[in-house]
């Protein structure tokens, strides 16, 4: 592979490669004169079969019809050298597949909100008559004020374009690949909401549902929808939002939902549903705390106790001796107010980070306390290798907060 860093594209600088896919290499570029940061993904070096030619320009042109918030901004097309180059809004942040790496499964409720985010994303997808075709982890990114963003559209299309996959060829990544991709009969909508309940699982699970050694027994397992209940591994999923995911991952088509407007309309009345689930458990409250000085070290042990008689005993904002009290920057909502008192998460997407609330380390990331809605939050947020991030919020009636810290300069 022959890097283009420290070359000229246009008024761009390429500054750094960012990484590689199927047909090309994405880097990072600056403007010359104005400083502006964007990404340039090049069509791979030698790549001349026509097809693969003509599929990097389908590419530019559908990624230049979807403008949305979920997608990546186009800004232009750009031949160095003979080699096609899409420019486009450089996206900050990690990937969905880096944070489940990190962090392992995630909670049902923030499963939930990020897959009606990207559903949202899809559904504007199809009401432009474009197929994805290549939904995971990986081409998702959670940029740095949280926001959803879907990435490589390197083997989308529009719906009624001609496939330029030959007769017998799988084209796509083979753990979410659909029953239909697999026999090479027609793409739909439907597709793309089955890859939707393949990475529904995966968030909850941390694992895809099909798994094995050789592609015959995965394309097998596939084929025949043959998969363990999410409930299996996360017990704290509604039976509404299982039943959802297990629709999506029917093998008919015609059994899945229709398209991402319908699959959104299911997860948005599953996150509106109050209906049963199994308790899950409690997340192990002992995390690593960079060592900064003993005194921190025992104070966070004190916090420990704190929280754990807290879970245990129940809450009131007001108790002198819960020192999470420290994170409300005004009075609570009172307890005549017509509201309960619900637990509310804070949580970062890069790792554990230590919570601070007027100066006192009241602990780590996930940190779990009491709050009703109405109430003013205020934390800063510590991490080894980050910029601190103070952060004020309002609790609505979302349960869990998630913030994107941004890396030190010297890091």
């Amino acid at each position: 592979m022959s890097s283009l860093v420290n070359t000229l594209i246009g008024e761009y600088l390429v500054t750094d490669f960012v990484g590689a896919g199927g047909m090309g290499e994405v880097y990072k570029a600056r403007h010359t004169h104005i400083g502006r940061v964007i990404a340039i993904k090049a069509l791979a070096e030698g790549a001349t079969d026509p097809n693969t030619v003509r599929r990097f320009y389908d590419e530019a042109g559908i990624q230049a019809s979807l403008r949305h918030p979920g997608v990546a901004e186009y800004l232009g097309f750009y031949e160095y050298r003979g080699r096609p180059c899409i420019l486009m809004e450089f996206v900050d942040g990690d990937t969905l597949s880096k944070l489940l790496s990190r962090r392992g499964a995630l909670s049902a409720t923030e499963t939930l909100r990020i897959a009606c985010a990207t559903t949202e994303v899809v559904a504007h997808f199809h009401k432009n008559g474009v197929l994805h075709r290549d939904i995971k982890s990986g081409n998702i990114k959670i940029n740095s004020a949280g926001a959803i963003k879907i990435l490589d559209f390197g083997i989308a299309r529009f719906q009624h374009t001609k496939n330029l996959t030959s007769t017998g060829m799988v084209i796509g990544t083979p753990g979410i690949l659909a029953p239909e991709q697999i026999r090479g009969k027609t793409v739909s909508p439907a597709t793309d909401v089955w890859q939707l309940g393949i990475l529904m699982y995966e968030m909850l699970t941390g694992a895809l549902p099909f798994g094995a050694d050789n592609p015959s027994a995965l394309y097998a397992q596939i084929l025949n929808a043959d998969f363990a209940p999410v409930s299996r591994s996360q017990s704290g999923i509604s039976h509404t939002f299982e039943k959802v995911i297990h629709r999506c991952l029917q093998k008919d088509p015609a059994k899945r939902f229709a398209s991402g407007a319908e699959l959104l309309s299911a997860l948005q009345e599953a996150e509106n549903r109050k209906d049963s689930v199994t308790p899950a458990p409690l997340p192990s409250p002992i995390r690593k705390i960079p060592f900064l000085r003993l005194g921190v070290i025992l104070g966070g042990a004190v916090v420990f106790i704190v929280l754990v008689i807290g879970l245990l005993g129940g809450y009131h904002p007001s108790a002198q001796n819960d020192i999470t009290s420290a994170c409300f920057e005004e009075p609570p909502v009172p307890d005549s107010a017509n509201a309960e008192r619900m637990t509310v998460q804070v949580d970062t997407f890069e790792g554990s980070a230590q919570v601070f609330c007027k100066e006192q380390l009241v602990g780590v990331t996930p940190l779990k306390f009491r709050a009703r809605v109405g109430d003013k939050i205020h934390v800063i947020l510590h991490q080894d290798g980050f910029k601190d991030l103070e952060k004020r919020f309002d609790v609505t009636e979302r349960s869990v907060y998630t913030f994107v810290m941004d890396r030190s300069e010297e890091h």
